[in-house]
């Protein structure tokens, strides 16, 4: 007798309880083997083409970079970069064991950037770590402007280039260090003591070669800011006639021999120079700011009207912003802010000891001993906040954000100006 479909199909099933595929109902994920693994010879090729394409690209992004491949540089790429060292854990960042001038703080390319007496660092929005290299300069100077940082050893010959991510070049200079400077394209000057002249002028293109020298007989010339550009820059220095100081300004074309311009003063004592963007020159000196007009040939002194000067900061897009004091002892300061073309854009009585301050698109940000504030060029206050009281500089980084430098930490604030 022929048996039904439906108990044929019921065997059927039977049967398939002794097949080969596992069954996540009948077998344990433990127990199931695959008895049809991939040939070892297949591995070995997957992993060998793998290990090829890792090569490629290691070799494309070396010829890419050929100019920078220097040991920092590696050990910058595989610490920040390879391993991930760079995302930060956010503000404050602390440093130990270490120490940083005010002069040695500051903001490139929207990072804040320091150099310490033993390392130099440049950190990301969150307090991470763009780089971290250390140097053995005694004493280290750091000049920024822009993408670039220059570190010179003063009174030494060593120097450094950087931008936000690495060490671009390390030099030596012929003689001792004055003072150094570096311009948006990457030019930079080198001022130092000279073996048969008072001072030298070294001046270098990006690629580091020598494009520019001077020779100073007559001063001491010990500042030098290069123009934006990289075309010119502007020098001052001091000399003594018949027993008075005297302090002078040159200003040096890099396509000329002889001095381009030359402006002499008499009891003055010059601080530091700036060479605009606007291709006008500001001085900072004991008793006057000194704004020179390359166009026009001429210069005017703007008076401190007896007021000690207390700090101060150089911008060059802007001109200068000033700490003025009635009081030899730096209490009860003005604000005064100096533009680009030589002229008083505001005055603000704060009635405080400033220690620091800085400009950003006609905003002052000024930091006291417990506290900062923002004001605009009417004198109106925008914004006030309380600081740690080992705050000592403040920088902006843009309208909203500002970063301080205190003794061990590294602060960051947001202002809401609504």
């Amino acid at each position: 007798m022929k048996k039904p479909d439906f108990l044929k199909k019921k065997k059927k099933r039977e049967k398939q309880s002794d097949r080969k595929y596992m069954s996540y109902e009948d077998v344990p994920l433990t127990t199931f083997k695959d008895n049809d693994p991939a040939p070892a010879n297949l591995t070995k090729k997957f992993f060998k083409v793998l290990a090829i394409m890792f090569v490629g690209v290691i070799t494309v992004l070396a010829l890419v970079n050929i100019d920078k491949l220097t040991p920092d540089n590696i050990s910058h790429w595989i610490q920040y970069e390879l391993l991930g060292k760079s995302e930060g854990g956010g503000y404050p960042a602390r440093f130990v064991g270490t120490s940083i001038n005010t002069e040695n703080f500051a903001v490139m390319d929207r990072s804040p950037v320091y150099c310490s007496n033993t390392s130099i660092v440049v950190l990301n929005s969150n307090a991470g770590e763009y780089q971290n290299n250390q140097h053995s300069f005694a004493n280290p100077i750091m000049k920024t402007y822009n993408d670039y940082s220059l570190i010179y050893n003063a009174d030494a010959t060593g120097y450094r280039i950087i931008d936000r991510n690495s060490i671009l070049y390390s030099g030596t200079a012929e003689h001792k260090l004055f003072d150094a400077d570096i311009a948006g394209n990457g030019t930079y000057a080198l001022l130092t003591y000279g073996s048969d002249y008072l001072s030298e002028l070294t001046v270098n293109g990006k690629d580091n070669k020598k494009i520019y020298g001077y020779s100073f007989a007559e001063y001491y010339v010990s500042n030098v800011s290069v123009s934006p550009d990289g075309t010119r820059a502007a020098l001052s220095g001091i000399s003594a006639k018949d027993g008075a100081l005297i302090s002078v300004i040159y200003i040096l074309d890099f396509s000329q021999k002889a001095y381009f311009q030359k402006y002499e003063f008499e009891d003055t004592y010059i601080y530091d120079i700036c060479y605009l963007e606007n291709n006008k020159v500001i001085a900072i000196g004991d008793n006057a700011v000194i704004h020179v007009d390359i166009d026009k040939k001429k210069f005017k002194e703007l008076s401190y009207n007896s007021r000690v000067l207390t700090t101060y900061s150089i911008k060059k897009d802007y001109g200068v912003v000033l700490s003025l004091s009635e009081n030899p002892d730096g209490r009860e300061c003005d604000i005064v802010a100096i533009n680009s073309d030589g002229k008083k854009d505001s005055e603000v009585a704060t009635g405080q000891r400033i220690l620091s301050l800085d400009y950003y698109n006609e905003k002052i940000c000024v930091l006291m001993l417990n506290d900062f504030s923002i004001y605009n060029f009417k004198g109106s206050q925008l914004y006030h906040q309380e600081v740690s009281s080992d705050a000592r500089k403040i920088c902006f980084c843009d309208a909203n954000t500002l970063y301080i430098l205190g003794t061990s930490n590294i602060y960051k604030y947001q202002a809401d100006y609504s």
